[in-house]
């Protein structure tokens, strides 16, 4: 049963929400990611830092091998509360989808509060219409995106997949699958957490950036969240797994087991992992 975060105290909500305080060995998680990364990057064929926009951190990193031609794409976005974190400190999730032939993306965007959750949304539009108008040029198949983020990186996903994208001349269609990984898709909470103080995040932008159910696309959705995250945190995917069902055809919700938020970005970086393997299927075969 769901339980309502208004009704929590300060700190049940800092328990709940804020995955650095559920995880008191989070830094561990990270500068293994960190290293992790830079071995993936060095290990795979990649272009680093090609900008899609005109500021300093609108840039992606491209993983694919050298012969490839009308790939599958897959995009990535990190997470971070939308103001930490670096799409380098993820690279080692790309090596499943190299492994496979797939082309991938992996999105930086800047960051809070140097911009508002709006202005990183636009980002992520603007990043998808870049990787939809180039990937062919690095051999990939335009009519084939799929995508996925991690926590803020999620909710960016759950922003993505309600984009009428026809306002820019792109196919509402274009996102034919998503994952959602251990998602925030209610941003008020923030309000109530001291990492706001780092976020500096509005009502109104909290409001106007929560996702709502899906009504303009109805592509395949994984969501997931880890068994050993918070309760208020697992709820906030089934809640939001929940708002979309009934407007989409195939939504599949995984509950995965032993991890917790940031052990999730280690795990999934394992070809052999059941998740990534449900990951690759749905980015191969949609």
């Amino acid at each position: 049963m769901n339980f309502n975060w208004k009704n929590l105290s300060k700190e049940e909500l800092e328990n709940n929400y804020n995955p650095r305080k559920a995880v008191s060995n989070f830094s561990k998680y990270i500068r293994e990611y960190k290293t992790l990364g830079q071995k993936s990057r060095e290990k795979l064929p990649c272009i680093l830092n090609v900008s899609y926009g005109d500021t300093q951190l609108q840039k992606l990193d491209i993983f694919g091998k050298k012969k490839l031609n009308n790939a599958n794409v897959h995009i990535f976005i990190h997470g971070g509360y939308w103001r930490a974190l670096d799409k380098s400190d993820h690279s080692q999730l790309a090596t499943p989808f190299v492994n496979e032939d797939l082309l991938y993306f992996s999105i930086n965007h800047e960051l809070c509060p140097n911009v508002t959750l709006s202005e990183i949304v636009q980002q992520i539009t603007s990043a998808i219409i870049w990787v939809y108008k180039n990937c062919k040029n690095y051999g990939g198949n335009p009519n084939k995106i799929t995508i996925s983020g991690h926590s803020a990186g999620a909710h960016l996903c759950s922003m993505a997949i309600n984009t009428e994208w026809s306002k820019f001349n792109i196919p509402n269609d274009i996102i034919k699958g998503a994952v959602l990984i251990s998602g925030i898709y209610e941003p008020e909470i923030v309000l109530k957490l001291s990492v706001n103080e780092e976020i500096n995040l509005s009502k109104k932008e909290a409001l106007k950036n929560t996702p709502s159910f899906l009504n303009v696309n109805n592509p395949h959705i994984l969501t997931c969240v880890g068994n050993d995250e918070t309760k208020g945190w697992i709820d906030q995917t089934k809640i939001y797994t929940k708002k979309i069902i009934d407007n989409c055809d195939n939504v599949d919700f995984s509950t995965l087991q032993n991890e917790n938020h940031f052990s999730l970005m280690i795990s999934l970086a394992d070809s052999k992992n059941k998740f990534v393997k449900k990951m690759i299927n749905m980015a191969k075969n949609i």
